[in-house]
């Protein structure tokens, strides 16, 4: 039996610990390179126990440990990352360039892009590895136009899907835009990649055209990516200049009959479905007698509540899921409509019906608030708008110089756990904003940031604590924790 005094040191001793590890943990530290080279690899789960014959019933230990599960939110634990706050890999670490989008796969496979090449940092390396189109990806003269690479999103385990760029035309160009004709109509999309055990790489080429009608080619950038790794583990959502699809990389092969049935699409609508949109019309409201105009989904998230919101160039909406693939796209009542798709106000209030809105971004918050950001990393994409936010019933606006930033031109924006908002800016670094606050915080080289040029920010949320993944023009940084 312990005494008092004993019990008084016992305790005494807990909150010495205690506070040490709230002092470790109040002091934000940001990795060096050798510490990311020391990273090694993932914890290994313990083996788990013998079954038993199988008339044995379940063991009386309770529940047996899975072991780590990318399906799950949280599911692969710490991973093999560092823990610190914020991590940062530069030219330490092999990448060459300004990395301009970066994914975590279910292998824990980190992938970075940058205009030039596709990087991989494979858990316990060192350095990231360089891939090119010598490597077989579709990318330089004859597959795409500069930038050529526009961003990276990680799949299953060993997998990643890399977006590319080509010009969008259209009828006023030529008669023959968007036609199996259009000298661009196989340029740009993706492709799936495929890390093989010796490191190198299979690489399947996804040419995408309008999957109800195989004269059409009417996908060419790809501006956006989500994989579901949770809801509806498996899919793959793109959007594009012109819409979004639905793809299912497994079930993936080439359509074997391009040369002798060139319009049959039967084979690709096996595990893609392309495309949806919603739209407005030039003018006035959409009545069959206006030219509707939409594209360029740059915004692009899953809810919480499984709807997949949109947003791009003239308005924004949210599509709900349907298993079989030729129901997905049947943007009609009863099949799958679009609830809601924002005609007026298309999110923002432009001057004019159609004129555009640049919204770059879509985030959903977990009570359920959808918000929107407008921005433009092309010096045409203008007019700004700044931050809109949806209740289910109603828009409310922000200025972003009012909330502390020093510019309007916000590229990206993700709902943090802890309830705030994390907008990046074309050129002046991060801000994080708890919505109901005057002001929000920013984040820059002065907090350790490599860069104030935002690229495509994403957040892995298959680890524990998430990983923020946000590439700058200086860097990646890694981020455990938003200050």
């Amino acid at each position: 039996m312990q005494t008092v005094a004993g019990m008084r040191l016992l305790r005494a001793l807990g909150l010495m610990v205690l506070l040490l590890g709230c002092r470790k943990g109040m002091e934000a530290q940001v990795s060096s390179p050798a510490e990311i080279a020391d990273a090694g690899s993932p914890s290994q789960s313990p083996p788990a126990p013998d079954a038993g014959p199988a008339d044995a019933g379940p063991p009386d230990a309770g529940p047996v440990d899975a072991g780590p599960d990318a399906h799950r939110i949280g599911g692969l634990g710490a991973g093999p990352f560092p823990a610190d706050p914020l991590t940062i890999y530069g030219s330490a670490q092999g990448l060459l360039e300004a990395p301009i989008s970066a994914s975590i796969d279910e292998g824990e496979n980190l992938w970075v892009v940058t205009e030039r090449a596709l990087y991989l940092l494979q858990p316990g390396a060192r350095v990231f590895r360089r891939y090119t189109a010598h490597d077989g990806l579709h990318y330089g003269p004859g597959y795409t136009e500069p930038p050529d690479i526009t961003l990276v999103e990680g799949g299953s385990k060993g997998e990643c899907f890399v977006g590319y760029s080509a010009r969008d035309t259209n009828s006023s160009m030529f008669k023959d835009a968007h036609m199996w004709t259009d000298p661009w109509a196989h340029l740009g999309k993706m492709d799936q990649v495929l890390l093989q055990p010796d490191g190198t790489l299979k690489v399947n080429r996804y040419d995408l055209r309008n999957s109800n009608d195989g004269h059409y080619y009417e996908t060419r950038t790809i501006m956006s990516m989500v994989y579901d790794h949770f809801q509806h583990s498996g899919n793959l959502f793109v959007g594009s200049n012109h819409g979004v699809t639905r793809i299912v990389p497994a079930k993936y092969y080439p359509p074997p009959h391009l040369d002798t049935d060139p319009f049959n699409t039967w084979d690709e609508r096996q595990w893609y479905a392309d495309h949806v949109h919603p739209w407005v019309c030039i003018g006035g409201p959409c009545d069959g007698t206006r030219v509707s105009t939409f594209g360029d989904w740059f915004g692009l998230t899953l809810a919480p509540d499984g709807r997949l919101w949109m947003g791009g160039l003239t308005n924004a909406g949210a599509f709900g899921f349907k298993e079989k693939l030729q129901d997905w796209v049947q943007s009609w009542q009863p099949v799958n409509p679009f609830v809601p798709a924002f005609e007026w106000p298309p999110v923002y209030l432009p001057a004019h019906m159609g004129d555009p809105v640049n919204i770059r971004g879509v985030a959903v918050a977990h009570d359920g608030m959808v918000w929107f950001v407008s921005g433009g990393a092309e010096s045409w994409r203008s007019p700004h708008y700044g931050i809109a936010a949806w209740d289910g019933k109603r828009f409310t606006y922000f200025d972003p110089i009012a909330l502390g930033a020093i510019e309007d031109n916000i590229l990206e924006v993700q709902a943090l756990d802890d309830g705030r908002l994390l907008f990046g800016f074309a050129g002046s670094g991060l801000m994080a904003w708890e919505p109901g606050e005057k002001k929000g915080r920013r984040i820059t080289q002065r907090d350790g940031l490599p860069g104030e040029r935002i690229g495509r920010i994403s957040q892995d949320r298959m680890h524990e604590p998430p990983l923020l993944l946000v590439p700058t023009d200086g860097g990646l940084a890694v981020f455990r924790s938003i200050p």
